[in-house]
């Protein structure tokens, strides 16, 4: 289980460790990607289009019913539920739509190339355009 995350504690050993347990899985870090350039909360269902279409290497337009499906049942049953206990999204599971908290609007994550650790820092997301 991820820790709820909280900008208070962002120095914390503890805060690291529950960012690398977020992000250790790449269905989470795409998803997280994705939702970043959303003005407005996505279903679920459109969440899911997206992952696929990243899984199977296809356009959105291209993604298999039952491809949606099997992203679907796994981010509900798994990842959303990580990201949304983890505090940077919010889950409205009777409208079925998600979207990210301010937490990530102020939280910057980098990873630096040849296996450094990431280096977290407070900063304003930018505006989409």
């Amino acid at each position: 289980m991820v820790e709820r995350l909280r900008l208070e504690q962002v120095e914390t050993p503890e805060f690291l460790d529950a960012v690398h347990a977020l992000l250790s899985d790449s269905v989470r870090r795409n998803a997280l990607q994705y939702l970043t350039t959303q003005r407005r909360p996505v279903t679920v269902r459109r969440l899911a289009t997206e992952l696929a279409a990243v899984k199977y290497g296809v356009p959105s337009t291209e993604v298999l019913t039952e491809h949606r499906r099997e992203v679907v049942l796994h981010l509900r049953h798994a990842h959303l539920p990580a990201l949304h206990d983890a505090g940077v999204i919010d889950w409205d599971r009777e409208r079925d739509r998600i979207a990210l908290t301010p937490l990530l609007d102020q939280l910057s994550v980098t990873i630096p190339g040849s296996g450094g650790l990431p280096e977290l820092t407070l900063s304003s997301r930018p505006e989409l355009g």
